[in-house]
């Protein structure tokens, strides 16, 4: 029979090996963004962790399984960010969030969009969900701008929203990169993320009702 410090013994054990994982994942991500996927190891990962390569190891086997679980989590948060009611009252509250959300999770994640052509050969099935989870992006902000033109916030022509919605697109998915291709070994700043995000702003703007301007001012930095 189980005794009670028995089960209260398995519970902690299994919150700690929670916490070890999530510890390995919140590292993994933080140094594959600074330094690239290619150039960091399960025994770097676990160094800054304060464990060993093998226990990292019982986690996560390889680099490959580590990128599985990273974009899970990507998934996972850019769906719930497109969960939001679109009715007029969380357009009006949300709009800003949704922007800077966006932005944040391409920020937090950007090795996944940057380093790509290192890992994707490796993974095609990941890659593969990667592109659909863009795709399901741009959808979704084709169908924020029309509840927005329906809610009178937007004026514009509905023929124009695919053609707005994918300029909006190609700005968050390729920002980073056109910040890295104008340097040489040059590290993103969450600055130039703020940028992004005045970018998609600009292209907004004109199409705003004067009374929904308020909406996208003084978006906050990631």
């Amino acid at each position: 029979m189980q005794t009670p410090a028995g089960a209260r013994a398995r519970r902690q054990g299994g919150e700690k090996r929670k916490k070890t994982r999530d510890l390995i994942l919140e590292m993994a991500r933080r140094l594959f963004n600074e330094q690239g996927e290619a150039n960091v190891t399960l025994a770097h990962i676990g160094e800054q962790v304060g464990i060993s390569e093998g226990n990292v190891w019982y986690h996560f086997h390889t680099k490959h399984d580590l990128i599985i679980a990273l974009f899970a989590e990507l998934q996972a948060r850019a769906q719930a960010n497109q969960q939001i009611n679109l009715d007029e009252q969380s357009l009006t509250s949300n709009l800003r969030g949704l922007l800077v959300r966006g932005f944040q999770l391409m920020w937090e994640y950007r090795f996944l969009f940057r380093d790509h052509i290192n890992w994707a050969s490796d993974q095609h099935e990941v890659y593969a969900q990667l592109i659909t989870l863009t795709n399901e992006g741009h959808n979704f902000i084709e169908r924020v701008l029309e509840r927005m033109r329906q809610a009178g916030l937007l004026q514009i022509e509905p023929q124009q929203i695919p053609l707005l919605a994918t300029n909006i697109w190609i700005i968050n998915r390729y920002w980073i990169d056109y910040c890295q291709s104008r340097h040489i070994h040059h590290q993103i700043t969450e600055q130039e993320i703020q940028a992004g995000i005045e970018q998609v702003r600009a292209l907004i703007h004109p199409y705003l009702m004067p009374a929904a301007h308020h909406l996208l001012a003084s978006a906050p930095n990631p």
